[in-house]
């Protein structure tokens, strides 16, 4: 085993030369090399199989010769990386700007191009202007996904709608879309984060949002409900769309309930206790009983918040809950009574109508706690009410029947048109028919009559049965029990408007104080990306 005479770069502290069999062995893979009186392969060896050995040029001895020659030339210069690869790191550093919410304008930053050299000093990074065209395209490409997820949906949608206004003082309408998949699990999807350039009316509101249905190619008659807040504009906007398409207008019950404890905390008596109370200890007492009587409504807009489970079924129960909760407490100091009088007058007059039940018009939330297995006993309302729920389940049942029965009979309809020869029947046809002719639309009222007949059946099969536990999942026990019972859609109405102010949380990151002047166009389409491409995924 020998060693060259002299070394004159630096990859022979890596390698061992044997004369003898004309090879080199590499010190750290224990590789044997071909020698051929050159360095390149050792060179070429370190760089593909151990990144980072190799130190920096202006680190290594100079060569004796006073100019590079050719090899040296090629060998330094930078090799790209291949396109496959290069594609697969663009992207990746796409998604991550947009599921974390980063500016575009992150991949000009100095210390990020630097980071990127360290992990790969043969890629070169896109400007901003290439990755804001790829996240357009992106959008383009989850947009036609969403579109075909939103068509293939068989239950009906839910809406939650809300107005916001970014730090540029630009408004947003977020528009969000709830369904049950057909493994009966509740999806949202983000449809909107439209900037908003005229004045926030109900007319222009009912507009924006036909605008967005129409964008998504969502029939009228699809959407069962939309949830939003108190704001007294997307209230005349909803019940211009209410009169219009029939959608059912659903109070967003965690800004219900923020202004009945904002309410109850505006007493008189509660506002100089609380003030007191940071120089006077004994005023400590008072805080500790709102801090008793604030947990239920604490816990309710909480649970109320959730969008992956039934809510707006346990909204009725929960308000039951809420007047209990404040007249079984007791407290001692006369603030304290004060608090928990206010909060039941405020429920009382915010939710007095909740569970109204008239033959004019649906209540979607009590339609919904009777079709969710844990109420259907319907306990939050009087028997004589709870009777009448049953015989609208039963109506909406039977018209479910009628309306498939309806559908069916086209089909039939259009194939007997479509046949050659089935046409109108002539003279001698009339002739020639039959008494037993015309039993088969005698058959056809029969089995109508037993499909009406079933739907009765298992409505009254449905509420017969025991209510289950209140801690297990309505949506699974309708998957596993949709083949008994008529399957209706009111339980996908979630009871606030939450996920569409998720859209704001997430739209407030992304219009913040480095990218205030990011175009509208462009905070809906980061909004959008971020809230979809992991459920599309």
């Amino acid at each position: 085993m020998a060693t060259p005479k002299t070394k004159t770069s630096k990859v022979w502290d890596h390698f061992i030369l044997d004369n003898v069999k004309k090879v080199v062995k590499c010190n750290i893979c224990k590789g044997d090399l071909a020698w051929h009186g050159s360095t390149s392969s050792m060179m070429e060896h370190l760089k593909r199989k151990h990144v980072g050995v190799l130190e920096d040029d202006s680190t290594r001895p100079k060569r004796s010769c006073a100019s590079p020659t050719a090899m040296d030339q090629y060998l330094q210069r930078k090799r790209p990386v291949p396109l496959q690869q290069a594609t697969a790191l663009t992207n990746s550093i796409l998604t991550m700007l947009v599921k974390d919410m980063r500016p575009m304008s992150m991949v000009d930053g100095e210390g990020f191009r630097e980071m990127i050299r360290q992990f790969n000093p043969e890629y070169i990074l896109p400007s901003r202007t290439h990755f804001t065209h790829l996240m357009e395209k992106k959008y383009e490409a989850i947009l036609l996904k969403v579109k075909e997820t939103i068509k293939e949906v068989k239950s009906a949608l839910t809406l939650t709608a809300d107005v916001w206004t970014s730090r540029a003082t630009e408004a947003y309408l977020g528009v969000s879309c709830h369904f049950i998949s057909e493994d009966w699990e509740m999806k949202t999807l983000n449809l909107a984060t439209m900037p908003l350039e005229e004045r926030h009316s109900g007319v222009n509101i009912m507009t924006w949002l036909e605008e967005v249905i129409a964008k998504y190619d969502i029939l009228p008659t699809k959407i069962k409900a939309v949830v939003h807040d108190n704001g007294s504009n997307i209230v005349a906007a909803m019940r211009m769309l209410e009169e219009k398409h029939g959608w059912a207008s659903v109070r967003c019950s965690g800004h219900t309930l923020q202004l009945i404890v904002n309410n109850a905390l505006k007493e008189p008596s509660i506002s100089r206790a609380v003030g007191a109370a940071r120089h006077l200890p004994d005023q400590w007492v008072l805080l500790e009983e709102l801090t008793q009587g604030l947990q239920p409504f604490q816990c309710a807009t909480v649970y109320l918040s959730g969008q992956e489970y039934a809510t707006a079924s346990c909204l009725p129960q929960l308000v039951k809950g809420l007047q209990r909760s404040t007249q079984q407490t007791h407290f001692e100091t006369g603030a304290g009574k004060a608090f928990l009088a206010s909060a039941e007058k405020g429920i009382n007059e915010r939710w007095g109508c909740l569970n109204t039940i008239s033959a004019e018009k649906e209540n979607p939330i009590v339609l919904s706690a009777s079709l969710d297995p844990r109420f259907r006993k319907l306990k939050f309302m009087g028997a004589e009410d709870g009777t009448r729920v049953q015989g609208t389940i039963e109506v909406l049942a039977i018209k479910e029947v009628r309306g498939s029965e309806i559908q069916g009979c086209e089909r039939v309809q259009q194939q007997r048109v479509s046949v050659p020869g089935r046409g109108d029947k002539s003279a001698l046809d009339n002739l020639l028919q039959s008494d037993t002719d015309s039993l088969s639309e005698e058959e056809d009222e029969s089995h109508e009559d037993q499909k009406l007949q079933m739907a009765r059946s298992e409505v009254q099969m449905y509420f017969a049965e025991p209510a289950i536990h209140k801690k297990d999942d309505p949506l699974r026990w309708w998957r596993e029990n949709k083949g008994r019972f008529p399957v209706l859609s009111f339980l996908c109405i979630p009871a606030t408007s939450t996920p569409s102010e998720r859209i704001f949380s997430v739209a407030g990151n992304i219009c913040s104080q480095k990218r205030a002047s990011l175009s509208g166009d462009h905070v809906e389409m980061l909004t959008f990306l971020h809230f979809n491409q992991n459920n599309l995924a």
